[in-house]
This record gives structure tokens, C-alpha cells and sequence, in this order.
């Protein structure tokens, strides 16, 4: 790897690296650009490796003042998204929905052999480097820029789970390129297929990948560097790199931080999580675990510090390529609108639902021989009135489908639970089996005039 004008940045690099700070002194020694987007963030979601819960890292980032918005990318699932968007909400923070993806390209190959009855044990003894390509799973980053993009990281992940599944919900490249759009790709962390194979020294095929995540998201493809730490085998290496492909393909590179905790002391946590999720103790030399406090939510500052002491060793990455890899994370998060959900009520419409509801309740009441008490029709009267005038006709109705379609697949349904076995019009029309007059059970606990209404209007914003 060379550069003509690696010499000058080199030495550039070298003289600031030389000035070690204190963590106080960090924001004052370098007063330059502050605006920072952490676009790779692991929350408890990301089980037994995620430490923080989604509204610490929003509380977090909202309390620097220069991190504007924050994407949370959990491996294979979302599972973070609706507590961090409510929080992004309250600390008026741009979320970004995102996921870390297990990306395998050998997942259809392995499904043909499983098919033919060969076995991952037999695959290893033939050629144990076809069966680790087979199991090992490679690490790449996805945001959704828009509503189209946000569909589109779900399908994947119902494709990962529901087809691309051994061990971990995989993805592979048809799928990818099949569901690109309103998406932006990062390339991934040390374990993403392009750093793989950097790692391995087999830069050729680090580009190939690069040439194809391009062709398929063009100018929404990014190169991600990041900086674990001196300790972390072959990152500085690849972290070079990767900068150097990045220059000479003309793809933009973006910085991350692989973030797992909001606090540098943080990091003790997150290896005993994974030593209990490993069935270790935490001083086994067994214990597979990132050795580096690194991985906290730190500002840009914070950021450019690491850069000095520890990366800008070969002279090929110079403080220019870093800003530009930080200035990418505010490119990015504006081309993400943020995650605005519809968090309306997704029911069924059904017409007519109030003289549909009326219909059944006055049937269940002649089926019962109810009819001619005085008592019964009052209170289903009084019932009805109420279930009408708050808007739940159709909640009712759903539930009582929901319950005989149950029935006829033969499961077992119980006689009612919880306060709605105060409600005369629920036993009638066969939700519950309990009598609530025989048992002076009262329908106010259940629904009363002071409480909810107008169900389908709700909204949760």
C-alpha cells in the first residue's frame, strides 16, 4: 500500500500521536468539529453482549450536546428499536433503525448438501475450510434511510430467520440485493466479510466483496472503519486498509465504534456477560471476548484521541481521512429521515361493527333463554351502550373470532381470566363462559365511562 502523500501525513500523524492526554483534557486539546453520529450501537438486544438498555444510550447521547442522532443496530434482530425510538423521542434525538446482519454467502450451498443427507460433521472431515465457510458467519451493517427501507430490513430478517436460520438468522447476497432499497451499508466490523478477508491477507477478495455491496447499493455503501484498540489482532492493519481501498476505489468511509456500553468501566460487564453466555469463567483463557475497553459511546474528540495514539501508525491514514470518515456519520443520519412508525392500531375493519356486535349479543341472550328478564336485557343494554359509545365494537368482535377459530383447530380455551369476566355482553357472545350476574361479577372493573374510548382512533405518538 502506498500513497504519495503518505510521507507528510505520516509525520503528521507521528507528531500528534507523541501527545498523550488525559480523558479530562481530551474536548479542550482539540477543538475542532464535534458533530458526531454513532451508526453501530449494541444494546442488551443484543443478548449477553449488549450491556446498556436503549434509553441509556439516547439518555447518553442526548447529554453530549454534539451527538445528534444514534442508530441502534443489534445482531439479527430489532428487538431495541420501539423503547429507543420513544426515548429519541423524549430527548429530541434522531433514531436510526438499524441491524447488524450474520451475513453467509454459503447458506444456499449448505442447505443443498443438507438436503442430500450430508452432515456438517461430514463436510468438516472432507474439508474443514468449506465447513467453516459454511458455519462462520461474517458481520454487515444496515440502516433503513426511510419507511421503504424499514420494510425492507424486516424482510430480511423474517428471511433470515425463517429460511437462512443454523444457529444464527442468516442473510446472504441474492436476498441483499433483492431488498436494497431505502437502505444504507455499512461494510462491517472486524468480522465483516470485507475485514475477513483482509485479515486472511487476501486483499483481492476483501475487493471483490466491496465491488459487489457497490454495485448493489452504490452511493449508499460506505467502507466502515473502526478503532478497537491497540490490542485487537490485525486492526490497525486492516483499519489501513481498509482507508487505502477506500481511496483508491473512491468509495466514502465512515467511522463506527462497535458500541456495547455507554462507559468505559463498562467493559468488565460486557465480559462477564459473555463468559456467562460462553458457560465460563471470566479469567478461563478459553473465554472468546473483545479484549478493549474501547467499545463505549465516545465523542468525536474522544474519538480523534484513540486516532493519534494508536492509528495513524502506517502514515497511510492521515487526519484528513479521519475527518472525512467522521463527517460520513452526519452525512448518513441526514440521509436517514429517522424512524417514524405508524403506531396506530393495525385491526380489521369491519363494517357495521356496533349492529354486528347488537346482532350476536341479543342472539346469545335468546340462546341462553334470557330474553325475558328484566335484569339481563338492562344489563346488556347498559353493556352495549358503553362498548358502542368508547368504540370497541370491533375489538370485541376480532376477540370473538380470534377465540371459535381456536376452538375449531381443536385448542383448549378457558372460561375467561382477568376483569373482562364482569361482562355480560363477553359471555353471550361466547368469549367467556362465566355468568357474571349468577356471580355478581361487575362490568365497571372491566369497561367504565371514566376510563379508554375510541380504540381505533388511538394513537401512541
Amino acid at each position: 500500500m502506498s500513497d504519495s502523500g503518505g510521507d507528510a501525513r505520516g509525520r503528521e500523524g507521528k507528531e500528534r500521536m507523541t501527545d498523550k492526554l488525559d480523558d479530562d483534557d481530551v474536548e479542550k486539546k482539540y477543538p475542532g468539529p464535534k458533530e458526531f453520529a454513532h451508526l453501530h450501537v449494541h444494546t442488551i438486544f443484543s443478548t449477553l453482549d449488549g450491556v446498556a438498555e436503549p434509553e441509556e444510550y439516547v439518555a447518553s447521547v442526548a447529554s453530549t450536546g454534539t451527538v445528534k442522532a444514534i442508530a441502534i443496530t443489534d445482531h439479527g434482530g430489532m428487538g431495541g428499536i420501539p423503547d429507543a425510538y420513544f426515548a429519541a423521542k423524549e430527548h429530541n434525538v434522531k433514531m436510526i433503525a438499524g441491524c447488524e446482519m450474520y451475513y453467509n454467502d454459503y447458506h444456499l450451498k449448505m442447505k443443498e448438501q443438507f438436503a442430500k443427507g450430508i452432515t456438517i460433521g461430514a463436510i468438516k472431515q472432507a474439508d474443514p475450510e468449506l465447513r467453516d465457510k459454511y458455519v462462520k458467519n461474517r458481520h454487515i451493517t444496515l440502516l433503513a434511510k426511510n419507511a421503504t427501507g424499514y420494510r425492507n430490513l424486516v424482510t430480511l430478517l423474517s428471511n433470515a430467520w425463517e429460511i437462512g436460520k443454523y444457529y444464527k438468522p442468516r442473510i446472504w447476497m441474492d436476498v441483499l440485493a433483492e431488498k436494497r432499497d431505502g437502505m444504507v451499508m455499512l461494510s462491517g466490523c472486524l468480522n465483516g466479510p470485507v475485514s475477513h478477508e483482509l485479515k486472511k491477507g487476501n486483499d483481492s477478495g476483501a475487493i471483490e466483496y466491496i465491488t459487489k455491496f457497490r454495485n448493489i447499493f452504490g452511493d449508499d455503501f460506505y467502507i466502515e472503519l473502526q478503532m478497537p484498540g491497540k490490542n485487537i489482532v490485525d486492526s490497525i492493519k486492516v483499519f489501513a486498509k481498509l482507508a487505502f481501498i477506500a481511496r483508491q476505489m473512491g468509495i466514502k468511509t465512515v467511522l463506527t465504534n462497535d458500541v456495547h456500553y455507554t462507559n468505559r468501566n463498562d467493559f468488565e460487564i460486557q465480559k462477564l456477560m459473555m463468559a456467562i453466555d460462553q458457560k465460563k469463567t471470566i479469567d478461563d483463557p478459553e473465554l472468546f471476548h473483545v479484549n478493549s475497553d474501547e467499545e463505549f459511546l465516545k465523542t468525536r474528540a474522544e474519538l480523534r484521541k484513540t486516532f493519534y495514539e494508536d492509528y495513524s501508525k502506517y502514515g497511510i491514514v492521515t487526519i484528513t481521512d479521519f475527518e472525512a470518515a467522521c463527517d460520513s456519520t452526519a452525512e448518513i443520519s441526514t440521509k436517514c429521515e429517522g424512524f417514524k412508525p405508524d403506531t396506530s392500531p393495525k385491526l380489521p375493519e369491519i363494517d357495521n361493527a356496533d349492529e354486528e356486535l347488537s346482532r350476536c349479543t341479543l342472539l346469545g341472550l335468546r340462546k341462553k333463554g334470557f330474553q325475558d328478564s328484566e335484569v339481563y336485557v338492562a344489563r346488556m343494554k347498559k353493556e352495549l351502550k358503553m362498548i358502542i359509545d368508547k368504540g370497541y365494537s370491533s375489538y370485541f368482535l376480532i376477540t370473538l373470532d380470534l377465540i371459535n377459530h381456536s376452538k375449531e383447530l381443536g385448542y383448549d380455551i378457558g372460561p375467561g381470566r382477568g376483569s373482562c369476566g364482569g361482562s355480560l355482553v363477553c359471555y353471550l357472545i361466547g368469549i367467556t363462559s362465566i355468568d357474571p350476574i349468577y356471580f355478581g361479577l361487575s362490568f365497571e372493573r372491566f369497561i367504565s365511562p371514566s376510563r379508554g374510548g375510541n380504540l381505533l382512533k388511538v394513537t401512541m405518538e
